[in-house]
Formats: structure tokens, C-alpha cells, sequence
């Protein structure tokens, strides 16, 4: 846990809060930070198409299939915040895969080819092979301007809820996106090449 110990020590000292030994050394400040952890990380993570939080896998086919409309279903990778590709098909930025706390209402369907519900991929493909986000617990792994931009964020967390001074707080967080994220946005961008999106259908400009 020495990443993420690090890392909300960044985050107080910029609100000039307490240090903490551990996120759970059962200290005020480190129950705050446990607190707004997991739910920061994975909005953050999940919010664009990260290059350094990609992953690929090809999914397992579930023993039972759907009740009716698809013929497989695929259970996602427990890490998966967003799904980005799906057999080889570019997802349009703005649709969104559910985190593990917002999944009960959440379903959308893609061109036709297939559908999500919950934690299940329904379809009529076999294999299926997706690019997805996935979380990452462990801050040493993240991209140093994400970090940056994180630590902004949860700086303006932990200022509204230390120090209670919500004007302070929402300006720290204004700065890490008006600074840190456009520059972290910037460069992910640079490390790849966008490429239309792979589709037959004429969904996408209805």
C-alpha cells in the first residue's frame, strides 16, 4: 500500500492536513481517504479512455445463456470500469460501462451486436475478444500527469471534508482540471492514433 500511503500524502499536504502511515491506520485523515478512495479512482479512471489503464483480453463464455434475444453471455472482468473495443469495433467516447457500485440499472445496446446488463455481455458472437479500462488500485502504476490530475482531485475531497472550507475545496479541484487534467488528456493523446470507428451500421449518425 506504500503507492497509495504516498499518494494521499500528496493529496493532504496540499491542504496542509496531517500525514497518515497507511490509508488504514484508523487515523481521521485516513479514514476520510479511505472514504473517497475507491469511488474517486474508478470516476477518474473511468471517465476516458486512459492508454496507460488498457487492457485486452478475450472473455469466457458462461455455462448459461441468456433467457432469450442472445445466444451467449459473457461475464466482464471484475477490473473492467469502461469497455472501449469490442471485436475488433471502436466504442464512440460517449458510451459508458458500469463501475462495480452502478451497475443495477444499467443497459445499452450497440449497433445491434450486442447488449450489457449489469455484469454480462449478451451477444451473438463467438469468440469475443474486448479493450477495455480497468482499475488500478496501485497509484505507481498510473501515468505521472493522471497522478497529478488524482491528486488534485482528492486533495478537494479531503480539503471539504478536514478542513471544511468548501470554497478552498472546489477551487483545488477547479485547478486540477483546468491544469493538471488538460495536460494529462494532452499527452495520452499523443500516444496513439484515433481511428474511425468500425461499424456498418448507421446508428451512429442517427
Amino acid at each position: 500500500m506504500s503507492g497509495v500511503t504516498t499518494f494521499m500524502n500528496d493529496a493532504l499536504g496540499q491542504i496542509g492536513a496531517t500525514r497518515i502511515n497507511s490509508i488504514d491506520d484508523e487515523s481521521a485523515n485516513a479514514n476520510w481517504c479511505l472514504d473517497f478512495w475507491d469511488k474517486l479512482r474508478q470516476a477518474l479512471l473511468r471517465e476516458h479512455y486512459w492508454n496507460f489503464a488498457e487492457t485486452r483480453t478475450e472473455l469466457n463464455q458462461d455455462t448459461v445463456p441468456p433467457l432469450f434475444e442472445y445466444t451467449f453471455s459473457y461475464s466482464m472482468p471484475v477490473d473492467l470500469l469502461r469497455l472501449k473495443v469490442y471485436n475488433g469495433i471502436n466504442l464512440p467516447m460517449n458510451i459508458m460501462t458500469p463501475t462495480p457500485d452502478a451497475i443495477d440499472d444499467f443497459s445499452f445496446v450497440v449497433a445491434g451486436m450486442f447488449k450489457v446488463e449489469g455484469r454480462k455481455i449478451f451477444c451473438n458472437d463467438d469468440p469475443v475478444k474486448i479493450v477495455y479500462i480497468r482499475d488500478i488500485p496501485n497509484p505507481d502504476l498510473w501515468d505521472s500527469l493522471f497522478y497529478q490530475y488524482a491528486a488534485g482531485m482528492m486533495a478537494g475531497k479531503l480539503c471539504g471534508a478536514i478542513s471544511r472550507d468548501q470554497k478552498r475545496a472546489e477551487s483545488i479541484m477547479q485547478h486540477a482540471i483546468t491544469f493538471w487534467k488538460p495536460l494529462a488528456l494532452a499527452s495520452d493523446g499523443q500516444e496513439q492514433v484515433d481511428l474511425p470507428i468500425q461499424s456498418d451500421s448507421l446508428i451512429w449518425g442517427r
